[in-house]
């Protein structure tokens, strides 16, 4: 079975290991760390489960080390399978990174790394891609992101279970809102990493769920942004 990973319109493929899981049924999950906790009105069609866990959502934690801080964006369990995502920021490039770019083409003056560590079934996402094959390098804390993407172990992240992931920009973004197919919606908070621009949102899918739109919005309620290319 393959990892893959589809972020924007451009597909990444990597040799992996599956992950075994039972079928799910519905999309209820339980410990979700990333349910909102915003004070924008509850979109329509969200169900009591997802409501129940909005409610019971614990906080974001935060872990440091001298050189990289991390954030718990997301974690919980869909049918049999836990799933989990970290936020890193690396305040100066790691020992190892180097990046490539085309020929003639200068590279930018790279102080430090951002990477999404997702993980299903306890298996991270791309880990055969190497260390930093989920990262991508900044000019610094305030670098502007804006990154989505659909993660998991087969079909390109397009079936089974599965991760959207979106670092949002602009600042004001505090959470966003997946329906799916079925009219089913989920609703994510934004976790930013302290003193940086930095942010993320995770939302799980299981088995059998397809998307029909992802919306951002403020802490208000005002949508910001609707997107309907992730069928």
């Amino acid at each position: 079975m393959s990892v893959t990973r589809a972020r924007g319109t451009r597909w990444k493929m990597l040799a992996g290991a599956g992950v075994a899981a039972a079928a799910a049924t519905g999309v209820a999950l339980s410990g979700v760390a990333s349910a909102s906790t915003t004070t924008g009105a509850a979109p329509a069609g969200l169900t009591a489960a997802h409501a129940a866990a909005a409610a019971h959502a614990a906080p974001a934690a935060v872990s440091a080390q001298p050189n990289v801080v991390s954030v718990l964006v997301g974690q919980g369990r869909m049918g049999g399978v836990t799933w989990k995502v970290d936020l890193e920021y690396y305040r100066h490039l790691p020992k190892g990174f180097k990046v490539v770019l085309p020929p003639g083409i200068p590279t930018p003056k790279y102080t430090g790394l951002v990477c999404e560590r997702m993980y299903l079934g306890g298996v991270r996402i791309d880990h055969q891609g190497g260390p930093w094959a989920d990262c991508q390098p900044v000019t610094g804390p305030k670098s502007p992101l804006g990154d989505e993407s659909l993660n998991g172990f087969s079909g390109k992240g397009t079936y089974g279970y599965r991760l959207f992931v979106g670092e949002p920009i602009p600042r004001t973004t505090a959470y966003a809102v997946m329906t799916f197919t079925d009219g089913h919606t989920y609703r994510a908070r934004t976790v930013r990493i302290p003193g940086t621009d930095f942010a993320a949102f995770a939302i799980p899918i299981s088995k059998g769920h397809y998307i029909r739109s992802v919306d951002t919005f403020t802490a208000s309620g005002h949508r910001l942004t609707h997107e309907t290319m992730w069928h």
